[in-house]
């Protein structure tokens, strides 16, 4: 077995056809072809249907292409931790993080990162799901967390962890006393809402068709710009919201407005790293990552992140 066999059937899955994995490779199209043949030889079964145009997995190649992307991240992994014991790590990350993660999650552990590799200068910049996730694909940024995924050609997802978005009241409201309120009940009320593109406006949309509701349901009063500024109209009365349990916990316990969930209906999204399918991470940003999975491991254990 031939590593590079490994790589190369990776990119032709990624690519979708020889042509085009030879060219993301920088190699011709017999190299190409004669390292996937090795590979099926070693396995003894073709991996892919052939046609004209494009290629297709067989039985076997979606097996080979699970094992196959385990494989590739522990030797990436193994990678980083060697490089990390025989030298110090120094450069840049250039981070890009929706409004949740960037605002309420990220800060503590790029403080801890940094205490570990302390030759490492991070950028983190903010913004929505949408914004975030099209300067990723673009090349703009070398990693994205986003809370939403962003459909593009470009881009690769992996899930880091869950958020659950909690029904926000202001005190003195009718529901504040309450432990949970019905769907039909929060789409009678004045809703404050996040812009359009943000991670927390796509999660409620997407979850309202699910349960066959149409966003349009929502009786939006007020659209703002970011999750604080949501938080404070509702504390003024300007309606009620949906709002991640990261940001919205401290201040109910601070006994700024109540926090409630729907009977029966969990309202839960994903947070994501989002990067570039055609470049291979840096040492850095894979750094990060491995990282990040290790303190939300750790938190796990212990209580919710």
């Amino acid at each position: 077995m031939n590593f590079a066999w490994l790589q190369t059937f990776n990119v032709i899955v990624e690519q979708g056809s020889l042509t085009k994995a030879a060219r993301a490779l920088h190699l011709t199209q017999p190299a190409v072809s004669k390292q996937l043949r090795a590979l099926e030889e070693y396995y003894g079964t073709p991996l892919f249907y052939r046609t004209t145009r494009e290629v297709a997995l067989t039985e076997a190649g979606e097996i080979v292409y699970r094992y196959s992307q385990k494989a590739l991240d522990l030797i990436g992994k193994s990678k980083n931790e060697v490089q990390a014991i025989n030298r110090i790590i120094e450069g840049e990350l250039s981070l890009g993080a929706s409004t949740i993660p960037g605002e309420y999650i990220l800060p503590r552990f790029l403080g801890l990162f940094q205490q570990r590799y302390p030759g490492v200068r991070v950028k983190l910049e903010i913004g929505d799901s949408k914004a975030i996730a099209q300067k990723v694909a673009e090349g703009k940024l070398e990693l994205g967390i986003t809370g939403a995924l962003i459909k593009s050609r470009n881009l690769r997802y992996e899930l880091f962890f869950e958020d659950e978005l909690m029904v926000v009241v202001p005190k003195g409201h009718r529901f504040a006393g309450r432990e949970s309120v019905t769907l039909e009940e929060l789409l009678a009320e004045p809703f404050v809402a996040r812009e359009k593109g943000s991670g927390t406006r796509i999660a409620i949309e997407n979850r309202l068709l699910e349960l066959g509701v149409s966003p349009p349901a929502l009786h939006i009063s007020l659209e703002l710009g970011s999750t604080e500024a949501v938080l404070n109209a509702v504390v003024q009365g300007a309606g009620i919201s949906l709002v991640s349990a990261y940001a919205a916990w401290p201040r109910a316990q601070a006994g700024e407005f109540a926090c409630l969930r729907i009977d029966g209906v969990p309202f839960k999204r994903g947070l994501y790293f989002a990067t570039r399918k055609k470049s291979e991470l840096r040492t850095i940003p894979r750094l990060f990552i491995d990282f990040l999975k290790e303190q939300r491991d750790l938190d796990h254990a212990g209580h919710d992140l």
